[in-house]
């Protein structure tokens, strides 16, 4: 039996999907109402992980993953090999280091308070205006590759492809970073990509 993901469309657990897809990691799938907490098959998220967060992952064992950085790296393990980049390898740490930096620099930094209902429009700007900084740097780092980390679709870029999906919503936009708005360009229009977000626009639109 695969791994189950407990999913909630557009959140940081889409990005998960992403890296499971492209990496050939079989994944169910339980769809959370992030309002409610309610799963698709019964029962409440509180009642799997306290938090009522995703990214959640139950494994094939049982045991229980949370934190989006520990469910990508555990997909990356499991990856095929067109994937895989296994510890001994040098780019592993450029792996966790493009993860983290998207974890704590994009993701918790900005679209987490830009999504916040209960921050003041200000507080939203102030977070935004963090933007520039990052994205410039990522524009500079894929001004001279195709991917965040060596020759190949990683976790890494699975967490940026959803955050980029995310920041026009977000307002944050990515115009006037070329290799960036290139990069997204590409990597969102990998059939497995643009397939998932075609599914979570329709589970969006059900609810």
């Amino acid at each position: 039996m695969p791994a189950l993901l407990y999913h909630c469309p557009f959140n940081c657990s889409l990005a998960v999907r992403f890296a499971a897809a492209e990496g050939g990691v079989p994944l169910d799938i339980d769809l959370v109402d992030f309002a409610t907490k309610a799963l698709a098959s019964g029962g409440s998220l509180l009642d799997v992980n306290p938090l009522g967060q995703v990214s959640t992952l139950r494994l094939e064992t049982g045991e229980l993953l949370t934190e989006t950085t520990a469910c990508l790296l555990w997909v990356q393990s499991q990856a095929q090999a067109n994937m895989r980049i296994t510890a001994d390898n040098p780019d592993y740490f450029q792996l966790v280091r493009w993860v983290s930096f998207t974890a704590t620099e994009l993701h918790k930094q900005i679209l987490r308070v830009v999504f916040y209902p209960e921050a003041t429009d200000p507080v939203k700007d102030n977070f935004r205006a963090l933007a520039p900084d990052r994205l410039a740097l990522l524009n500079t780092h894929l001004s001279t590759r195709d991917f965040l980390v060596g020759n190949r679709f990683t976790a890494a870029d699975a967490y940026l492809v959803w955050f980029l999906v995310l920041s026009a919503r977000a307002q944050v936009p990515i115009a006037g970073y070329p290799h960036l708005e290139a990069y997204f360009a590409k990597q969102v229009t990998r059939p497995k990509i643009a397939a998932l977000i075609t599914e979570d626009e329709a589970a969006r639109a059900k609810t």
